[in-house]
């Protein structure tokens, strides 16, 4: 959605009512849509603003969200200010996108960012969230996907990840709640420091919340494709983390190919899956 968009004319005019009302809310812009979503820039009634994000019939859970970011306690991620039906009222943070770092020259640094961050997400606290995704379930679509629908000369690529998938989860290992999807274009900076936005709430492997990372930043295949890169950054998140590499790049292929997965099942385009996977994949092997 763009600035400036009447919000009579939204088709979630009911909700977003509802929600100014509930949450004392003014100032109501909207700034973005997506297809999971619709996000606005309110003001609350202590004169601070926030983000309101309206999820779609098609998109994720708020409620789900918004139980983990209370969990988080703000260590690492955006703070969740409230949650009802299918809205989440978070901080408003308008900091620059990790991206832009690792796009500058300094993508190690960005690296070293994430590993810090995945550091307190993953802090040992009580009372963890019950209503979280687990690991495998997230994956079911990815199970069942009509290898078909990939490239000839690419089918190889997804029956090597999932097969790799399976082996990752049948052999037992610690599980915490997860992010989900941390990677540098959902991580931004504020006063305190560079956080998460947008958690999935998953729940499964630790190792898993740094995968979607090794497709980021979006697109811009000599970072992500480079197979020195990729080493480099496993060895990152396993010096600082502790998790095995092997783990951190099994994951990291099998988001990839569960990322190129949903791309064919919406129709899209999966050559910039197609330009990271085999690199992946064969860091992997090596590992």
């Amino acid at each position: 959605m763009q600035e400036g968009v009447p919000i009579g004319t939204a088709p979630h005019d009911t909700v977003l009512n509802k929600a100014a009302i509930r949450w004392s809310l003014t100032k109501l812009t909207p700034v973005a849509e997506t297809g999971a979503a619709w996000t606005y820039r309110v003001t609350r009634d202590d004169n601070t603003p926030a983000a309101l994000r309206i999820y779609k019939a098609n998109g994720r859970s708020a409620a789900r969200e918004g139980e983990l970011l209370d969990w988080y306690r703000g260590d690492g991620a955006l703070r969740h200010y409230g949650t009802a039906e299918n809205c989440i009222l978070t901080e408003w943070a308008d900091g620059k996108l990790l991206s832009e770092p690792a796009l500058d020259g300094k993508d190690d640094q960005a690296t070293g960012a994430i590993a810090n961050l995945v550091g307190m997400l993953h802090v040992n606290r009580p009372d963890a969230p019950e209503n979280l995704v687990g690991l495998r379930d997230h994956l079911a679509d990815f199970f069942a996907a009509d290898v078909r629908l990939w490239p000839d000369t690419a089918r190889d690529l997804y029956a090597r990840s999932v097969g790799i998938a399976y082996g990752a989860l049948d052999k037992p290992s610690a599980e915490i709640p997860l992010h989900g999807a941390v990677h540098h274009d959902r991580i931004v900076l504020t006063e305190r420091g560079w956080v998460a936005r947008s958690p999935l709430g998953l729940i499964g492997d630790p190792a898993y919340d740094m995968a979607a990372s090794f497709l980021h930043p979006w697109g811009k295949v000599k970072l992500a494709a480079n197979p020195s890169r990729i080493n480099a950054m496993a060895d990152v998140y396993e010096a600082k983390l502790g998790y095995k590499r092997k783990r951190i790049l099994a994951f990291a292929a099998i988001h990839a190919a569960n990322s190129a997965s949903q791309a064919l099942m919406r129709g899209d385009s999966i050559n910039w899956h197609l330009a990271v996977l085999p690199n992946l994949l064969a860091v992997y092997d090596l590992a």
